[in-house]
């Protein structure tokens, strides 16, 4: 196989070469290179083995599974992103460190199969934060539009 396609490619540069002297110099010229660049493109192609379906190492993957995984790598970055922006805002309105609070998110898939997200659970840590619970709770579920819960570890 590969031997044929250089032997091929061979032939097809030889004919290209022999156009190109034959050409004028003119604007034709390039025209004439884009021709054989596009000859040899679509040979190089016709050889590559292509097959309708799709296998990672050996393992069939249907596109159920493909859409499963790149549902859960969204929530998963979507997790992280909200948990970053509530960290940053309960740092920067109220001075909470990172150590001092956990966030959670959850999510649920709709009847037309849409997941979205429903809710959030924040945990400050350390009774120094407690009069901020309300306020931050507040400002989260104001901030995303659903409903949060914040509770408070000793």
């Amino acid at each position: 196989m590969v031997r044929n396609l250089l032997s091929q490619l061979a032939v097809l540069s030889a004919v290209c070469t022999c156009v190109l002297i034959i050409c004028p110099e003119s604007s034709v010229k390039k025209y004439v290179k884009l021709a054989c660049s596009l000859c040899a493109l679509s040979l190089i192609i016709s050889f590559l083995p292509f097959s309708p379906d799709i296998s990672l190492a050996g393992e069939d993957v249907s596109v159920t599974d493909l859409t499963d995984e790149a549902k859960r790598m969204i929530k998963e970055q979507t997790a992280e992103r909200i948990c970053g922006a509530v960290y940053e805002l309960a740092y920067g309105k109220y001075g909470i460190n990172k150590d001092g609070i956990s966030v959670s998110v959850s999510y649920a898939e709709r009847e037309d199969g849409v997941t979205e997200l429903t809710g959030a659970h924040i945990e400050l840590n350390g009774i120094k934060y407690a009069v901020f619970t309300v306020p931050l709770k507040n400002s989260v579920s104001e901030l995303l539009g659903i409903p949060v819960e914040a509770v408070m570890n000793e």
